[in-house]
Formats: structure tokens, sequence, C-alpha cells
């Protein structure tokens, strides 16, 4: 049993535990704070490095289709229209989609972005992220996949060969007969009936 006398003693030796603990913890918090603020810095230079890359990449593409003749190009024609070169940055990724123009089918798709407009086309109704990836062979539970197949759709829209609705899912835009989507409502639709 602790005296009476010293008592004081050990509840200040408690209360200077007590201070440095605290101020351990300040320091702790404020170097945890700083590399916060390091790691939001490199996500914005990461993202806008991204967003640079896809918007050349967008308009190298938009460029080559307004020059490329009328006629309803090949794939590899659109890939190489699309990426002047087979290496590079761009290497190992789809190629672009093209702008969708009248008489195009989805065999000027290359790689996932084909399987995801495939798999929208053949989709009884809109469909989410989650049922594309799935449709496409995509492990759902992982959240990158899911996003990867998720961007290729949006880059689809964006191109006018899907519509997203409010609620996140894509459709092809001939489903509500669009003039300007991958055909008129009266025709089959991209790459039906096509060899």
């Amino acid at each position: 049993m602790i005296e009476e006398d010293a008592m004081p003693s050990v509840l200040g030796l408690m209360e200077r535990r007590e201070a440095r603990a605290r101020q351990d913890l300040e320091s702790w918090t404020e170097v945890l704070e700083q590399a916060q603020a390091e790691v939001n810095a490199a996500r914005e230079r990461v993202d806008r490095a991204r967003v640079g890359r896809e918007e050349l990449v967008s308009m190298l593409a938009e460029e080559s289709a307004v020059n490329t003749p009328a006629s309803v190009p090949s794939g590899g024609e659109v890939a190489a229209a699309v990426g002047s070169s087979g290496s590079g940055a761009g290497a190992g990724y789809d190629e672009r989609p093209p702008v969708w123009r009248s008489g195009m089918g989805e065999e000027v798709l290359s790689g996932l972005y084909r399987e995801v407009f495939a798999a929208v086309a053949a989709a009884s109704g809109p469909v989410s992220g989650v049922e594309l990836a799935r449709a496409v062979g995509r492990e759902t539970e992982i959240k990158n996949e899911v996003e990867k197949v998720r961007h290729r759709a949006y880059a689809l829209e964006k191109r006018g060969w899907l519509l997203r609705e409010k609620n996140g899912r894509f459709m092809p835009a001939w489903a509500v007969g669009r003039d300007a989507s991958p055909a008129s409502a009266g025709r089959l639709r991209p790459g039906a009936g096509t060899a």
C-alpha cells in the first residue's frame, strides 16, 4: 500500500507521463496530417496527368475521325488512326473508341470496349457497371475491375455508342432512336448481320 505522503509524487509522475503521451500524440498527429496532405497532392497530380493524357488521346482520336474517309473503316484502320504507333505510353491499353458515325458497327471497337458494347447491346434493358463487369467475365468483388468496365462504358457514352440513365445504368444509344446513335431504330443494331 502506498503511503499518503508518497501519493502526490506518484500522482505527479502519472501527470508527467500523461503530458508526454499527449505531446507524442500531437506530434504524430501533425506528422500524419502532413503525410495526408502530401498524399492528397500526389493524388491530384496523378488525376491531372491521367485527365490530360485522356484528353490528348481523345483529341487525337477525334481529329483522326474527322480526317478519315466517310467509308466504314475496318478495326485495323481505326486502330491505326487512333493510335499512330503500336508502342509507347498507350501500349497495353485498348484503343479508344472512335466517335460513332453513320454506318459504323461494333467491329470498329477493340478489346474491352467491344465486349462492353456487346454486353449492353445484348442486355434486355439498361445495365449497371457491376452487371457489365459480370457480363464480360470480370471479378465484381474487385472494385477496380468494375471501375475499368464502367470507365469503358463512359468512354463509349462520350463517343455516341451508349446512353447513360440518371441512375448510372447504360443502354445502347440506338435503343432510344437517336439520330446520332450507332443505328437508327429502323435499322439493325451495330454488328447485327455483319460478317
